[in-house]
């Protein structure tokens, strides 16, 4: 059990006190950052008697209703060998065991390996070990499940969130919290969950300076391994994860980030998380290819995860000289209280740049690839696992939906016009919960199509903390009356938050809730209304 953060801790990290802190203790902290790489690397290379230690706990991911891919770290080369049972006892016949003779240096030490021909619907848990004439070692115990057939109509429980700053300040305190919205997630018993985005913060305002090298990525991915909620997690059930872009840099895309950069930062990520990486789709316009996957999750429930940054086209934000409105109408920008912090119009040649057609967020094969699998899913709910919220709410829209929105409108027209029901949007990035409709144009097509569930943070600052640094309380008064505006169903800026999906097969019902650290759901502090949807008869 991690020591949870008193409330007049909480209280002291404000952002721009940790800012300031952050600032004043960037070359100290730089010289420790290095140190300790250096140390690892020198650790990992040079000679060490017994047996490889298993440092950074277990993982399971893209499990399948016959597969699963199975994640640790060693601490240097050695032969590593996973062994699945069919039971917590870890006895009697193996459901699954391979060795991996040699764990490579370029991989950080890490070891995937992909566990096949297992049974639907079935827990399993498993181990990894070494043994030679330096001795034996083990790692920690984890467990997963398999997902029913595509046929059996089974109910499905999970979470998701994401957004999770785990950087330490020098000293060794998290700049944020010990991630209790994860051991908070892992007490929900939930079949798997999705981590969405933001798995680290490799730039880091409490880092000395953000991570350009192969080196110092794999370093921000064990900073984070540190957090026992998140290794506990890992280990009870297995996960989808996916990337947005502190993975990399702020708010990068594929036009203009340095392609050894992405490279560096998108290997570390495939490195730490069990990722299967075979059967992705090519898309030479890409600066990778896209980690676009889906999952089946018996007959009610097929997840879908989207890369929402290797494809990108390059912001509008420079063009747009960052107007924090650039879509909101004419008659909307002129009316009090937004005329005062907008002109009538945005600066020449935004709107233009925002609604050319030729701008992507998923890059054309990808696109098509889910355009295809929504309309040819049979599941009765398609969750669309998004980095990026989809739901309108205009303000500052450059990395959202909002900020490519003929590619945003092709969607949702897509889905309307195809008759594709049952779509929902999990999402994470904007650190809040923001619950709502989703429809073409909220001013001028406000037929709903979906619902988006945005939650998160897991460990940063809160969007209403990010507001008011920038424009007081005032600021915060008018984006809350903005999505009272524009029909927000509920909303909570300043508190850490996951999601629940209660998908109930019998009923034929499912339920999105986001909840805080302490399991109990979000309520809306304007209207008091919790922040949670059911779907169904």
């Amino acid at each position: 059990m991690v020591r949870r953060s008193s409330d007049s801790e909480r209280r002291d990290r404000r952002p721009g006190a940790d800012e300031a802190e952050g600032t004043m203790l960037r070359r100290i902290h730089r010289s420790i950052w290095m140190a300790g790489i250096a140390l690892g690397l020198a650790g990992a290379t040079g000679a060490q008697t017994g047996p490889p230690v298993f440092t950074d706990g277990v993982a399971s991911g893209d499990v399948t209703s016959t597969s699963a891919i199975l994640w640790t770290r060693v601490d240097r080369d050695a032969a590593v060998k996973v062994e699945v049972w069919s039971n917590p006892q870890l006895k009697g016949k193996k459901a699954f065991q391979k060795t991996v003779p040699h764990v490579s240096a370029a991989h950080d030490f890490t070891v995937k390996i992909d566990a096949t021909g297992l049974a639907p619907d079935t827990a399993y848990s498993y181990r990894f070990k070494h043994e030679d004439n330096d001795g034996s070692s083990y790692s920690d115990v984890g467990a997963f499940r398999t997902a029913p057939d595509p046929g059996s109509a089974s109910d499905v429980r999970f979470t998701y969130t994401g957004d999770a700053d785990g950087t330490r300040k020098p000293g060794g305190a998290p700049a944020f919290n010990e991630f209790e919205v994860l051991e908070a997630a892992r007490l929900e018993g939930g079949a798997f969950w999705v981590f969405d985005g933001d798995t680290i913060y490799a730039d880091s305002s409490f880092r000395p300076s953000p991570a350009t090298t192969l080196a110092e990525y794999h370093a921000a991915h064990r900073e984070n391994r540190g957090y026992e909620n998140l290794r506990e997690l890992l280990a009870a059930t297995s996960v989808y994860a996916t990337m947005d872009d502190h993975e990399v840099v702020n708010d990068y895309d594929a036009a203009t980030v340095d392609p050894a950069r992405y490279a560096a930062g998108r290997q570390a990520f495939l490195d730490y998380y069990p990722v299967r990486e075979t059967g992705l789709p090519h898309d030479p316009t890409c600066a990778g290819d896209p980690l676009y996957r889906r999952f089946r999750w018996g007959s009610e429930v097929e997840v879908f995860l989207l890369d929402e940054r290797s494809c990108r086209s390059a912001s509008a934000v420079g063009i747009c000289g960052g107007d924090l409105g650039p879509t909101l109408p004419p008659p909307v920008r002129t009316s009090f209280p937004f005329s005062i912090f907008l002109p009538p119009l945005p600066p020449p040649g935004c709107l233009q740049t925002l609604f050319d057609p030729a701008r992507t967020l998923l890059g054309p094969v990808q696109k098509a690839q889910l355009f295809a699998d929504l309309a040819a899913s049979t599941a009765k709910w398609k969750l669309v696992v998004s980095e990026e919220p989809v739901q309108q709410f205009f303000a500052l829209p450059y990395d959202r939906y909002e900020g490519y929105p003929v590619e945003r409108a092709d969607l949702l027209a897509f889905i309307q016009q195809n008759g594709i029901v049952g779509v929902k949007f999990l999402t994470t990035d904007t650190h809040a919960t923001l619950l709502n409709q989703v429809a073409i144009d909220f001013f001028t097509a406000p037929a709903p199509i979906a619902v988006e569930l945005v939650t998160g943070p897991i460990a940063t600052n809160t969007f209403e903390r990010e507001v008011i640094s920038v424009a007081g309380q005032f600021g915060l008064a008018i984006f809350n009356g903005l999505l009272t505006q524009v029909g927000l169903d509920c909303r909570n800026l300043n508190r850490n938050s996951y999601a629940l999906v209660e998908e109930l097969a019998g009923a034929g019902t499912l339920t999105l809730a986001s909840k805080d650290e302490n399991g109990a759901v979000i309520v809306d502090p304007i209207t008091t209304g919790q922040c949670t949807i059911t779907d169904g008869p």
